[in-house]
């Protein structure tokens, strides 16, 4: 795993969501897992023979690995994209061209609560110092990957309003097309509900407190409730 090119992933998303591109066609993500070295990135000039040189010298790996399961991927594919940590600095504003966040085994990120106690190397959790400003994305938890970045969105959503509100979003989404049928929590967001109700939404972001008890009944936080102006102090 220490070496950027030690580990290959890819995956087809058009297998599941026939919409990312024409009939007959698919859609590959390849990456290395590993960190990419950014030292001799940076000695580059982006768009030069040399940038485009090493781009293609450095993505070989990724073809190699695709090859094991398409093993005629290059003379099928019609269209490709190389990133680099240059592209990931310059079109995603990351710093050195990284994603998520690194620290190391046995400490703590900064804003990582309870998370520090049981995980070897948490994220932060969605809190700020400010009270009202939540983070997510692949620098909180649960960490890096589109499914993990995904899930602390859902974290966040869940932080700003009451559970029930999120479980109907998806399960009014899961009705939406087939593909989207495994969206529907079921019985298990049920469990769910009743594990974290108390806790949602966060106190901090509380604009009233619910009659029947806290987390008990849900509230529309959102404005196509016609009483949210009365109970929300938007000054």
């Amino acid at each position: 795993m220490q070496d950027s090119q030690n580990l290959c992933s890819f995956f087809i998303p058009s297998i599941l969501d026939k919409s990312l591109c024409p009939p007959g066609k698919h859609v590959i993500h390849v990456y290395s897992s590993g960190g990419e070295p950014y030292e001799p990135w940076e000695k580059l000039t982006p768009g030069s023979e040399e940038y485009e040189a090493y781009k293609k010298e450095r993505v070989e790996v990724l073809f190699r690995a695709v090859e094991n399961a398409i093993p005629d991927v290059r003379d099928r594919l019609e269209f490709s994209i190389i990133g680099s940590p240059l592209a990931h600095e310059a079109f995603l504003r990351r710093d050195r061209g990284t994603y998520g966040m690194a620290w190391a085994a046995g400490s703590s990120a900064p804003q990582s609560g309870i998370l520090g106690k049981f995980l070897p190397f948490p994220f932060p959790n969605l809190k700020t110092p400010v009270d009202g400003l939540l983070r997510c994305g692949d620098s909180c938890f649960p960490g890096i990957g589109t499914p993990s970045a995904a899930a602390s969105g859902a974290i966040a959503a869940n932080t700003m309003t009451h559970v029930d509100n999120h479980l109907q979003m998806l399960s009014e989404a899961s009705k939406k097309d087939p593909m989207y049928k495994f969206l529907d929590a079921g019985v298990m967001g049920q469990g769910y509900k009743y594990l974290v109700q108390g806790f949602t939404p966060s106190p901090e972001l509380r604009t009233d407190q619910f009659v029947s008890g806290s987390g008990v009944a849900p509230v529309d936080y959102t404005a196509t409730d016609p009483n949210v102006s009365e109970r929300i102090d938007l000054k």
